[in-house]
């Protein structure tokens, strides 16, 4: 403790062979396990759970279907408005649209809170049984099991872990089904509308669809960057309070407030200095939109001015029926707007879609460690072999060095299992003949080299000898 307090203690760097070794490392990093869609939806059981996934889908169904609904009825609108105040059905036409746009509020109301409670449920469910596993599974590992896998922080990798598996199965699980049939939905009305505005409209896409992602993407990196700069000023006045008799004998409080001070500081700078970046995103968002409007716009207007000189039809389509003649140009007016109207709700949800994949991906990625844990069974025989046994001892000080893990040895003692032999009463000597064991994460080095020991019964045996000389070892 007294050393992380001297003032003006010199950081030491690694050098550049080991800035070398970490770079290989990483680049030969195998890519991330991920466990499969079946095995994301094991965890939890019983009609509950069951129940509301299944509803938690068909009110994501509906609620996806809502925008492409609404994109249809915005174009019948502008027709509607569109025909003469004189006909009998003007007003009548009118209350219809209000009363379909009420009824579709109610809609997605309904459902999306539907949609909301039952995928949270769920993943509250599938939650609860995920961690409780995944404990249960760690408590039954042998030994070896703790000397290879780093341990040292396994509450907060089942709590962080856990998080990111509620958050991927729940409610950006129903948004990813939402948001895919809102894009799917809005492109196949927008192309059964007019196809050659649509692809006009495409064409502009990306950059919605861009300016969406590039938003999303700050805010995010905004708020990890923040929750990164608290957590640290946070762990400083935990520090702080936690050996506060310490800080007071070396007369170091000034120096834990200037720490404070620097990491609050660094949060505020980080906060401040992306504000015009996000601004920028959000600007580009509604240059997007405009972008788009302006291109249906110029189009839209050319193919209804080229038939109108071609045929002399009617744009509106509000004169078929009353006037003798009239044509209703194709495409109309009402199919270029929806055809706007059904490429921006499309585009609009994509960058949506993806951060819901992402959080998918990442409760999937999430659960991996624990099915490891889970699927070790007595008599699985892992990476033990004499021959790896052998070249793990040759590259030991190297992989060491590279920070990787060593396999697992034979699982052969499951704790939790009630099976196997129960003596009444165990008594008698207890004996080491010419043992020899190093542990797996250390091969090159063995703990017990030749060891013989005997221990009569009754009597009290003391182990004495320096650290790493192996006594509790010898013990478990």
């Amino acid at each position: 403790i007294m050393s992380s307090y001297e003032p003006g203690k010199a950081e030491v760097e690694p050098d550049e062979a080991t800035k070398k070794l970490d770079d290989e490392a990483a680049a030969e990093a195998p890519p991330e396990d991920l466990a499969s869609f079946w095995e994301v939806f094991s965890f939890g059981s019983g009609p509950r759970k069951n129940l509301c996934l299944a509803f938690g889908f068909i009110s994501a169904v509906v609620t996806g279907c809502v925008f492409p609904a609404m994109a249809f009825f915005f174009s019948q609108v502008f027709e509607d408005l569109g025909s003469s105040t004189d006909q009998d059905g003007f007003l009548k036409a009118i209350r219809e649209v209000a009363y379909v746009f009420m009824v579709l509020g109610v809609v997605a109301f309904s459902f999306m809170t539907l949609q909301s409670c039952l995928f949270e449920t769920a993943a509250g469910i599938m939650t609860l049984d995920f961690r409780t596993k995944w404990f249960r599974a760690l408590l039954r590992q042998d030994l070896a099991y703790y000397d290879i896998k780093d341990v040292s922080g396994t509450a907060t990798i089942i709590s962080s872990n856990a998080l990111k598996y509620k958050k991927g199965v729940g409610r950006k699980c129903g948004e990813a089904v939402q948001f895919t049939i809102t894009f799917f939905g809005g492109l196949g009305y927008a192309f059964w509308s007019s196809w050659r505005a649509s692809l006009v409209v495409l064409a502009v896409a990306p950059f919605m669809v861009l300016s969406g992602l590039f938003l999303t993407k700050m805010n995010q990196s905004q708020t990890s960057r923040a929750n990164a700069s608290y957590a640290e000023a946070g762990s400083i006045v935990y520090t702080t309070v936690s050996s506060i008799r310490t800080i007071l004998s070396l007369n170091a409080p000034g120096l834990m407030i200037d720490k404070f001070r620097d990491a609050t500081l660094r949060a505020y700078e980080g906060a401040a200095g992306v504000v015009h970046v996000v601004g920028l995103a959000n600007g580009s968002i509604m240059g997007a939109f405009l972008l788009a409007y302006i291109a249906i716009t110029l189009y839209g207007s050319f193919l209804l001015y080229d038939n109108v000189r071609k045929t002399g039809c009617d744009p509106s389509g509000t004169l078929e029926g009353y006037l003798e003649g009239a044509k209703t140009c194709s495409p109309a007016g009402v199919d270029v707007f929806g055809a706007l109207m059904g490429i921006t709700f499309g585009a609009a949800v994509l960058p949506q879609v993806t951060v819901a994949v992402e959080a998918f991906t990442g409760a999937r990625s999430a659960i991996v460690p624990a099915l490891a844990a889970m699927s070790r069974k007595v008599g699985d025989e892992g990476d033990a072999s004499s021959s790896k046994k052998e070249e793990a001892k040759e590259a030991a000080t190297d992989d060491q060095r590279r920070g990787s893990v060593a396999a697992l040895p034979t699982y052969e003692i499951d704790s939790s299992s009630d099976t196997g032999e129960k003596p009444r009463d165990v008594y008698g000597a207890l004996e080491f003949q010419n043992v020899s064991f190093a542990y797996p994460t250390r091969m090159e080095t063995n703990v017990f080299d030749g060891f013989s020991l005997t221990m009569e019964a009754g009597k009290t045996v003391a182990l004495v000898g320096p650290s790493g000389s192996g006594k509790s070892t010898s013990v478990q």
